[in-house]
This record gives structure tokens, sequence and C-alpha cells, in this order.
């Protein structure tokens, strides 16, 4: 049962009242349905709430916490991934703190130590990272889901990467690359960051000017995904495509300059200035003065 009266009695013990505690979150209407119908808000707005009164979920679920909540905790794994993509990181931190994972599948609980290492590496606790990465390589079976393997692996490369340590980068990197192409492309919220490790695998791949293979994947990600093509990331795939033809003298005309019209129209709707400066350098070193979009 969701505990309305443990909202109730510390936002009295902290001597605010309804209003106050409602400013910038929701309505004081919202906060009295909690406190005197018990009625729960949604995720969002329930953290917002424990942050302010210094609360956690499982002081609010306390009753739920001691039984297994399969939907739940589902539920949970979602909202977090909601947060992590929108970079609300202390929120997915708080959530997170509130999961059981007793009761999880094999592939469930490497989500859950996924989003762990993510939450770890944003916040720059590296060590903390690669323990969770490597959690999700050792308990995963040959019928576990993949994609968590191939995350783990390139989160595995990124982390040494910033530590500069180019032997383990490329171990971890080639490692991930023989897996790729018998991953299913996840059709839900896990897209994200089955896009985002790709391009960092593709990124590495154009660095030690591996061009023939970055080319050969590249196409199995600029593509539609449940009808539209996504706009983060794509940018830079565009700038990848590009780049590795002209580097590698690959590619004729029409296809670079495509690559290069479409790296330009992302990146400016993602306001990634950092990239368009590295395509407006590109062009110059090759003489590129104009573009066109191929039919």
């Amino acid at each position: 049962m969701f505990l309305g009266n443990v909202i109730k009695e510390q936002r009295q013990k902290l001597h605010l009242n309804q209003q106050t505690l409602a400013d910038g979150i929701c309505t004081q209407a919202v906060i009295s349905r909690i406190e005197n119908q018990n009625i729960s808000p949604s995720v969002e707005v329930l953290i917002q709430l424990c942050q302010k009164l210094s609360l956690t979920l499982n002081d609010l679920f306390s009753e739920f916490s001691k039984l297994p909540s399969k939907n739940l905790n589902l539920d949970k794994l979602n909202q977090i991934d909601d947060f992590i993509q929108n970079q609300k990181i202390s929120e997915a931190e708080q959530l997170s703190d509130s999961i059981d994972i007793v009761n999880y599948s094999i592939n469930n609980q490497a989500h859950y130590h996924f989003q762990l290492a993510t939450i770890d590496y944003l916040q720059m606790n590296l060590d903390e990272a690669i323990f969770q990465y490597n959690l999700i390589l050792q308990s995963l079976d040959h019928k576990s889901n993949k994609l968590w393997k191939f995350l783990a692996l390139i989160g595995l490369a990124m982390i040494y990467q910033k530590r500069t340590d180019h032997d383990k980068v490329k171990y971890f990197i080639d490692t991930a690359e023989k897996i790729f192409n018998s991953i299913q492309a996840p059709n839900d919220n896990l897209y994200y960051y089955y896009l985002q490790a790709a391009t960092q695998m593709i990124s590495e791949m154009v660095n030690n000017h591996q061009f023939n293979h970055a080319l050969e994947l590249i196409p199995q990600l600029v593509v539609s995904h449940q009808g539209f093509l996504p706009t983060k990331y794509t940018d830079q795939l565009y700038y990848f495509s590009a780049y590795a033809k002209l580097n590698n003298n690959l590619g004729n005309q029409p296809t670079i300059s495509h690559d290069l019209a479409m790296a330009i129209a992302f990146a400016d709707y993602n306001q990634n200035q950092t990239l368009l400066d590295k395509i407006d350098q590109l062009m110059q070193q090759n003489h590129i003065n104009q573009l066109n979009i191929k039919p």
C-alpha cells in the first residue's frame, strides 16, 4: 500500500504547508489527495516530493517492498530509462535505490545493472561502473539477450578510453563488434542505448582508420525506426560515413555530398555545434563548396 501519511508526517515535521511542498512540482490538490486519500501520483512527481522531503521511495512503499511486485519494478526500470535518456540523473539514481531485483529474470537484472553502470559513468564513478558492467558479463548465459553484453562491452571501452588505455579499448570494441550483427535492434526505449553504443563503436572504428568496416555497418543504423529516422546520433553517423569515404577514396561525390548534407541537417536540428564545426572543417579540407541531397 502507498503510505500517504508518511508524506504528511514528514511535511509537518519540516514545517511545510501543502502549497509550499507542491510549489514547482504539482498542485496543492495533488498533495491533498496523497495525504488524505492515499492516492499515489506519477513516479516522477513522487521522486521530486521525496527529494524535497528527504525521503526515499522505499519510505513510501515500505509495506510493498517486502512483497515481490514484478510489474511495479518493471515500471521502475522503464522510468529510470526515461530519466537517464532525459539527463535526469539524480532522479534515476534515487529511483534505482528502491528496486529489488531478487525476482528479476537474468535479462532484467542485466538491464538494472546497466542502468547503475550508466549512472556511475555519468557521475564519473568509473570503478563502480566497471564493477556493474562486469556483473552483466558474468551473469549472462547463451540464452540471454546479447544486447546487454554488447552494451556492457561498449561501456567498458568508453571507460578505458577516458583512461587512455588503448589496448583495452581495442579489445572491448573488437569483442563488441563480433556480436553486433547477431543483435536484433530493440523496438522500445532500449533503442536509444543500442544506437548510442553502436555510434560509439563506429567512432572508434573511424578513429582507427577501419573505414571499410565502418561503412559496412553504418547503413544498418541510419534506418527508419518505428516509422521515423531518429535524430539523436544520426548526425554523427552520417558524418562518420562522409569522413570514412573521403579518407579512403570510397564512394562518389553525390553520395559524399548526401552524407554531409544529412549530417548538417541533423546536427542543426540537434543544435550540435561541435559537430557542425567538424563538418565545416572536413569540407574545407576537401575543398567541398556545394552539397546536394540524393533524390
